[in-house]
């Protein structure tokens, strides 16, 4: 064996190959030598990853009357299967029968993955006659291993038929042949045929699994089909099925598919009243999610759920919370949350102020935000450009224009920031007093700490002083 591997790749890195086994041919007249030598180099050959050379090998032991032995045949038939050659494998097969060389369970083990392979249906009743022929009777993981990947490959009709071949070769259908029938069913969209064979697969006499409940389940979620689907997770629960991760995100990710995230959030709780655990970070994703469609009060609820059982507090989420509250105006449940996490240790985030001082400002409470905007450069958070348009604007809004200029100039001296838009606002309200004066005043002390008149500042000037002139 190791000299024929030896042989193999020196003539692997020849420019002009020669043929190994006609040398070998040729040597047994001058010496004396055993047919063992050739199966030694079909598995040479096989070993070496050569598999195409491996199969002219065995072509060539044929045709010159050397049998193979079925180890041999076995290794070559799984490199042709690797490979997908699927006519050489039944090509290889039927020569084994020709010469003699009778299979073993390896042999068919190989040859069903062959068949599940093949496209043609009239080639697995040949080979299942086969098996039965040379003593190996198909069993039960020999047609599960047929329907399931007919069924994965979307070949449900044939998948059916190998189902009813199953009754008349006597061989029971197992949990596990009718909850991949289920599957395919399902992956079809045909879930209510897929549930009359859960039916009767109980009536059978077997016993549904969590996998079997799951797989349903998750048909009818597909279809959008929501009260279905929890009146089987009631099922399980009677069954005393434990319903695991899977079943809860499937349940959940249904509801949240449909934008029922307030029935996501009861059969969490629900759930958990069975004593049923739900994956924290499942728990965290409907937090988040409750909080972009703007329902933070159901989100709130949730995470104090969360809190009891443990867990850690989380930046994010109070962010995610306080800006839903946020957006909906009520500000005070916000700044409950930004209290509650200064008590937790937890440093809000320039998120959480924005937010929070928007929302104020917006309400007419544009003191109070100025209040929150100190305290967030307190923490060393500096302000951004939201949070300076929302605030001059709110003391514009409510004609604190004194107020607002000393904005633009603690924006400017302190952070650096140089807004015309928010120039322009103030010089608006100041213009419209009617008094040229006092707008040029503004505006050299603007320019003094950097700010830029535009062409919208020019407009604002004239349209005072026309009234002026009016």
């Amino acid at each position: 064996m190791s000299l024929l591997s030896e042989l193999i790749e020196v003539n692997r890195k020849k420019d002009r190959k020669v043929s190994i086994f006609e040398n070998l041919v040729m040597c047994c007249k001058d010496c004396s030598w055993d047919p063992v030598v050739f199966d030694l180099l079909l598995k040479a050959y096989l070993k070496a990853g050569l598999v195409r050379d491996g199969f002219v090998t065995f072509r060539k032991m044929v045709k010159l009357g050397f049998a193979p032995k079925v180890v041999s045949v076995n290794f070559l038939l799984d490199g042709l299967l690797k490979l997908n050659r699927v006519d050489e494998c039944w090509g290889v097969y039927q020569e084994m029968g020709k010469i003699g060389v009778r299979g073993n369970a390896f042999t068919f083990n190989i040859l069903t993955r062959v068949v599940c392979k093949s496209e043609d249906v009239d080639k697995v009743n040949t080979f299942l006659e086969k098996m039965e022929e040379e003593g190996f009777d198909p069993d039960i993981v020999t047609y599960n291993t047929l329907i399931d990947c007919y069924v994965r490959k979307g070949r449900l009709k044939d998948a059916h038929y190998l189902y009813n071949i199953m009754y008349i070769r006597r061989v029971t259908p197992d949990l596990i042949t009718h909850t991949s029938l289920i599957n395919g069913l399902c992956k079809e969209g045909n879930v209510r045929e897929a549930h009359k064979l859960f039916h009767r697969m109980v009536q059978i006499g077997l016993n549904p699994d969590a996998f079997s409940y799951n797989t349903l389940i998750c048909g009818y979620v597909n279809k959008g089909m929501m009260q279905e689907a929890r009146a089987l997770l009631h099922e399980m629960i009677k069954e005393k099925v434990a319903p695991n991760s899977f079943t809860c995100l499937v349940l959940i990710e249904g509801y949240r598919k449909e934008n029922r995230l307030i029935s996501a959030v009861n059969l969490i709780v629900e759930l958990q009243k069975y004593g049923i655990s739900v994956s924290k970070d499942l728990q965290l994703d409907l937090v988040v999610a409750l909080c972009q469609v703007d329902k933070p009060f159901a989100a709130k609820s949730l995470w104090k759920r969360l809190v009891q059982d443990g867990e850690e507090t989380n930046l994010q989420i109070y962010d995610e919370m306080i800006v839903s509250f946020c957006r909906l105006n009520y500000v005070n449940e916000a700044i409950q949350l930004k209290d509650e996490m200064f008590f937790k240790n937890i440093k809000p985030s320039l998120t959480t102020y924005r937010a929070i001082i928007e929302s104020l400002c917006r309400q007419n409470r544009t003191p109070e935000a100025e209040v929150f905007m100190r305290d967030m450069a307190e923490f060393g958070i500096h302000p951004d450009a939201t949070i300076c348009r929302s605030l001059v604007s709110g003391h514009c809004k409510e004609k604190n224009v004194n107020q607002a200029e000393l904005l633009l100039i603690l924006f400017a001296e302190e952070f650096q920031l140089l807004y015309n838009e928010c120039y322009n606002e103030v010089f608006k309200i100041v213009c419209e007093e009617g008094d040229i004066n006092k707008s040029l005043r503004f505006q050299n002390r603007m320019q003094r700490i950097g700010y830029t008149p535009n062409s919208l500042s020019f407009k604002y000037a004239i349209d005072g002083l026309s009234r002026t002139a009016a």
